[in-house]
């Protein structure tokens, strides 16, 4: 059960190999408080409790299906946390978004006593969990699916992304994921290799109000040439070119919970530069991590080591102080990666192995072990 099941987003695909991975030994149904036709789905008020079944309830947001939770029920309930966005990250016009939030942080610590079993994917919610009192708690991989990587890459686009080195971010273009704070890093970079293209692959319609800053700030910048807008690409085909050609994902969100671009970006050899302690426990030693505050060093897994600012005093006086550190520290890192042919190498070799941690086959062996030591009356046995 889910609040909203949309083709192409995370979670959906998600959904569809949980049920995958769990039809051959248990009857499934899927359960939305809305989707889209593209994924058959029962409305959440449909679900009926019968002491036989099991609940596996995703919880990100407030929705009409927390209803479902009132008490512990005769069912065993899983609760599978993807995390709750903060509501202050929310753009102002993002109201109903924020106030949804804010429902699901409130009522967090009254399930506690209704669910029998919590699955996350990452140690950064595992600690929420625990903190909000949850006593059984298990991480399991939050898996890529093969559609991806198996897709024919669109020879249009594949070939003429092939003849630019460009930088890369995907995702929900959103202040969440400080996009703004993308550019101004891409900016300072391209200072120093004007030839530098940076895509931004996501989708724009949720923050109307974000969407005008960020065209004034590349008006500002003077990048609307070097900065292109893919929208957001359902078709494995579209999207899997940007990935194969891409140079880094920038990444620089001020919140996440797992990262799904990370992972997709790993198993094309991408890596990933970011600041985002869930999104850098994802990428472990296959990326760049720039630590929030210290400006006088390059922490990161690539041994960047310690490297002089080549970037203009404009940083400060253009409002951006408080995040000048981690700003002025990605913009070095990316330049000594692009121009380092050996560590970058070994960064991309680094990626492809890693990416093997997130693959459907590891999600089915996880479900599988989860099955035979948390599940009720031995099924998955």
């Amino acid at each position: 059960m889910t609040a909203c099941l949309t083709a192409g987003d995370a979670i959906g695909h998600y959904i569809g190999m949980l049920e995958a991975a769990l039809t051959p030994r248990h009857e499934v149904a899927v359960f939305a408080d809305r989707g889209t036709r593209e994924r058959p789905f029962l409305p959440s008020w449909t679900y009926v409790p019968t002491r036989r079944d099991i609940l596996w309830f995703h919880y990100s947001i407030g929705s009409e299906n927390l209803a479902c939770l009132r008490g512990r029920g005769p069912d065993f309930k899983i609760m599978d946390f993807h995390g709750v966005t903060p509501p202050e990250l929310f753009s102002e016009d993002e109201t109903e978004l924020r106030r949804l939030a804010e429902q699901a942080l409130h009522a967090l610590p009254r399930f506690r006593d209704v669910f029998d079993l919590c699955i996350v994917h990452s140690d950064y919610s595992a600690r929420v969990l625990r903190e909000a009192g949850y006593p059984r708690v298990v991480k399991s991989p939050l898996a890529i699916g093969r559609a991806l990587a198996e897709a024919d890459a669109h020879p249009y686009l594949a070939e003429r992304l092939a003849r630019l080195e460009y930088l890369l971010f995907v995702g929900r273009v959103v202040a969440q994921k400080d996009v703004l704070g993308a550019i101004e890093v891409y900016a300072a970079v391209r200072a120093r290799r004007p030839n530098l293209k940076f895509w931004i692959v996501g989708d724009r319609s949720a923050s109307p109000l974000y969407q005008q800053r960020i065209e004034a700030r590349l008006r500002e910048r003077g990048l609307e040439r070097d900065v292109g807008f893919a929208g957001k690409l359902a078709d494995p085909r579209l999207l899997k070119p940007f990935f194969l050609h891409a140079r880094l994902l920038v990444m620089l969100s001020r919140w996440e919970s797992f990262c799904v671009p990370v992972v997709e970006a790993m198993g094309f050899g991408v890596p990933t530069i970011t600041s985002e302690t869930a999104a850098a426990e994802i990428m472990g030693d296959a990326g760049l991590f720039v630590e929030v505050g210290q400006v006088d060093n390059l922490p990161n897994v690539g041994q960047v080591g310690n490297l002089p600012s080549t970037v203009s005093r404009r940083w400060l006086q253009d409002g951006q102080v408080n995040n000048l550190p981690h700003y002025l520290q990605a913009a070095d890192a990316i330049l000594a990666y692009l121009d380092d042919r050996e560590r970058s190498a070994d960064l991309q070799r680094r990626c492809r192995t890693r990416a093997a941690l997130f693959t459907e086959e590891a999600l089915v062996r996880s479900i599988r072990e989860i099955e035979r030591e948390h599940f009720p009356h031995g099924n998955g046995s």
